[in-house]
């Protein structure tokens, strides 16, 4: 009895300790993960502390985009025009039928064939916003981005340049923001959605260039969305890759002691670049010729361009006093009129005059081994080549010629970039003028400390005040008097059309101020669920979207006027005003029977 007793007693011991331990484990587990978060959390506020200054600096810069995207989300962003078109395309991202090519391109009128810009990213950019969330919400995405590629920059300009140099990025972007359309803050047109973070290649590059082999990543990622995005950015991002290999090469062979670790950098680098374009390597597999080729076939086409003497007055205009960065235009569309007029004199000799200051910089650079220099000078000189070229191999017709209109906003951040380059070759060059020798570094003392935190605080409310004064001058969207009625339209068609449905739709007359709203109507009938069918769809929208001889079950028919439509319901007139007069728009539709015939009665 007492060994059963005893074998009692230690089998409930064994249980209770067991039952501790079962017990105690989460618990210890979770404190453990407490820790492990605790101690991450540290570490990420001392690096969000460390990070403030240039945090700070880009925010205040980014004001002009910041108040551009909650103005449109105020007022109930549409996606009009051609941004209809996109948000519909990156609807498509995470679907079957997901865009192995870009926009549209209107250069495929010079060979007559459709091409396209060369690859998907802008749209794998918006697969997210253009499904969750509202409409507006696809415009907030953008300015956020924007946003976070100013501070980007302005990081990276800390980086090369100390608190000095940040704070001189900041003002100049905050500057330089004057002299582009509000509208392209927030935009998802692929001229403007490219803009920010053309500009933030601009600066990965010029880190690339100078050693840092670590961002060679996300300079590939970032130059890769560029090109893909807009034709118009291949020429000048090529040009900014070469000058970072470049750069990049020549520290190598210079550098005294162990070489640094490229090997998993690079390997980063072509899987980013693998993943990028495999999309645009997949269609030239399914389709002979590709897109690939034919935008090879475009450039290399030869015909009547606006020529070398209309290039060099975009260059001029661009660096020479004063250029276009650093005042706001009569219209967004000013340049395609700028660069066929021949510049002042003036304004001419100033241009050379920064080009030969930009050469000297780039010979001291060199002479001195200050890679950081030279390659900021010869990306200037790439960026202002790359302008030339643009806007000089511009086809001279009257379409093509007037899209120098956007293809040069890009000229903003090359004299940008020009200026900022020769500010900080003086202020290298006035430090090292004055600075005292000194035999060691000294700790800096309190009163030092106590004054750079004074400076700092003054530069950056000089940016605030910049990008405030700029912010203050913006002008509304140019469809912004549209984006109502295209609310109101869309709403009504939710109502009327079953979702999941596919229906044939159909633009009847329109004008100057309605034309814009198809896409929209179009992008809210496929949030809605269904598929719009329509003639010509093939060109910018895809086969998905063509109608050929394929069956629908509803027909939808938007229109000028309030007219009654034969076999249609009038669901919804708006009447809007826009700056070209007063309008009057109609959404019919009608449920179409299996002979074909349309029947009125939505029941």
């Amino acid at each position: 009895m007492r060994v059963r007793h005893r074998i009692r007693e230690t089998g409930s011991a064994v249980s209770i300790a067991l039952d501790r331990r079962r017990t105690n484990g989460p618990r210890a587990f979770a404190g453990i993960a407490l820790l492990v978060a605790g101690v991450r959390l540290a570490r990420a506020a001392r690096s969000l502390y460390r990070r403030a200054p240039q945090i700070a600096a880009g925010l205040a810069a980014s004001i002009p985009v910041l108040v551009s995207t909650v103005h449109a989300a105020e007022i109930g962003w549409q996606p009009a025009g051609d941004d209809g078109i996109i948000v519909t395309r990156g609807w498509d991202v995470l679907t079957t039928h997901s865009p192995l090519v870009g926009q549209y391109s209107e250069s495929g009128y010079v060979t007559g064939q459709i091409v396209h810009s060369p690859g998907p990213l802008l749209y794998w950019l918006l697969a997210i916003p253009t499904r969750f969330g509202s409409v507006s919400s696809i415009a907030v995405w953008m300015g956020i981005l924007n946003t976070l590629a100013i501070v980007a920059c302005v990081a990276l300009a800390r980086r090369r340049g100390g608190l000095v140099l940040m704070f001189a990025v900041a003002i100049a972007v905050a500057l330089m923001c004057q002299s582009l359309a509000s509208e392209s803050f927030h935009d998802v047109w692929n001229p403007a959605a490219a803009l920010f973070p053309f500009l933030l290649a601009i600066f990965l590059c010029w880190s690339v260039a100078c050693g840092d082999h670590r961002l060679l990543p996300a300079t590939a990622l970032v130059a890769s969305f560029v090109t893909q995005t807009h034709l118009t950015y291949v020429v000048p991002t090529v040009g900014l890759l070469a000058v970072a290999g470049v750069g990049l090469c020549a520290g190598l062979r210079h550098r005294v002691g162990r070489p640094p670790a490229l090997g998993r950098w690079l390997l980063a680098t072509l899987a980013v670049l693998l993943i990028c374009w495999a999309p645009p390597l997949l269609d030239e597999i399914e389709h002979s010729p590709g897109n690939l080729t034919l935008v090879a076939q475009t450039t290399s086409h030869t015909q009547p361009t606006l020529g070398s003497d209309v290039g060099w007055h975009a260059v001029v205009r661009a660096v020479g006093m004063t250029p276009w960065w650093l005042y706001q235009p009569r219209s967004e569309w000013n340049r395609k009129v700028d660069v066929r007029q021949t510049p002042s004199s003036a304004r001419t000799a100033t241009a050379i005059a920064i080009l030969a200051a930009l050469a000297l910089i780039g010979a001291i650079g060199l002479a001195r081994r200050r890679r950081d220099l030279a390659s900021a000078a010869a990306i200037a000189f790439v960026l202002a080549a790359a302008l030339d070229v643009n806007v000089a191999q511009t086809p001279n017709t009257r379409l093509l010629a007037a899209t120098v209109g956007y293809t040069a906003w890009w000229g903003s951040m090359a004299g940008m970039w020009a200026y900022l380059v020769i500010a900080w070759a003086a202020w290298l060059a006035i430090r090292a003028r004055y600075r005292p020798v000194r035999a060691e570094a000294t700790p800096a003392t309190g009163r030092r400390l106590a004054l750079i935190l004074a400076a700092s605080l003054i530069c950056l409310g000089g940016v605030v005040a910049t990008g405030s004064a700029v912010a203050s001058s913006e002008q509304p969207d140019s469809h912004f008097r549209q984006y109502g009625p295209i609310a109101r339209i869309v709403a009504a068609l939710d109502r009327s059309v079953p979702s999941g449905v596919t229906l044939r739709f159909s633009l009847g007359g329109q004008n100057i101020s309605t034309q814009p709203m198809e896409p929209a109507i179009r992008y809210g009938l496929v949030r809605h669920g269904d598929l719009p069918l329509s003639r010509g769809a093939l060109q910018r929208l895809g086969p998905h979207y063509e109608l050929l001889r394929r069956r629908y079950s509803w027909f939808v028919y938007i229109a000028d006027g309030a007219a009654r439509r034969r076999g249609m319901v009038r669901v919804i007139t708006v009447r809007f005003k826009t700056g070209f007069g007063s309008n009057v728009f109609s959404a019919y539709v009608a449920k179409v029977g299996p002979s074909g015939r349309l029947q009125p009665r939505l029941g």
